[in-house]
């Protein structure tokens, strides 16, 4: 995993994913674009079991309902039907969850890594970790929304997830 030490997601209708493929990093397990994606497309459907409660590679779609691949398989079948296993967190990324889909939040190239930014769908980490994306304003440790500070949440709100813009501070006067 090139941004972080850990990974969670979503996954394809148990095909492998026109648009994204699991790689190696230097550190891991990533998902890649196969192809160019412009601002807006879909990259992957999130589907799996639901569970009530977060896990280490599961996607909080609402406050007590969680996506998870419970699913005993072979590695090779679940990086070709549960890719969202493998997407990586990144303060600065460019990808969002919205809804059950993965969607791109700018023109990703054919190659690069697509990743997500785990505080825009969990509200508490079930394994928070030390990031190492880089970015500018990186977090340096991934907790959780409620764990964010108040101006890192309103930096986030164009992207939270629909069950976290209840706890957004309300607007500076």
């Amino acid at each position: 995993m090139a941004h972080t030490t850990t990974s969670q997601g979503a996954s394809t209708s148990g095909a492998a994913s026109p648009n994204c493929l699991v790689q190696r990093t230097a550190t891991g397990e990533g998902v890649f674009a196969r192809r160019a994606l412009a601002k807006g497309d879909r990259i992957l459907d999130i589907e799996g079991e639901p569970v009530p409660a977060p896990t280490r590679h599961s996607i909080q779609l609402n406050l007590d309902l969680h996506i998870e691949c419970t699913t005993t398989i072979g590695a090779e079948e679940m990086r070709a039907r549960f890719p969202w296993r493998f997407l990586n967190h990144c303060c600065d990324p460019n990808a969002s969850v919205v809804g059950r889909t993965l969607v791109a939040r700018r023109a990703i190239a054919a190659g690069e890594e697509i990743t997500f930014d785990y505080t825009t769908t969990e509200a508490a980490m079930a394994e928070p970790f030390r990031c190492g994306c880089g970015a500018a304003r990186c977090l340096g440790e991934v907790r959780g929304f409620l764990a964010l500070a108040p101006d890192e949440q309103r930096a986030r709100a164009e992207f939270v997830a629909p069950h976290l813009k209840a706890f957004l501070p309300k607007p500076q006067a």
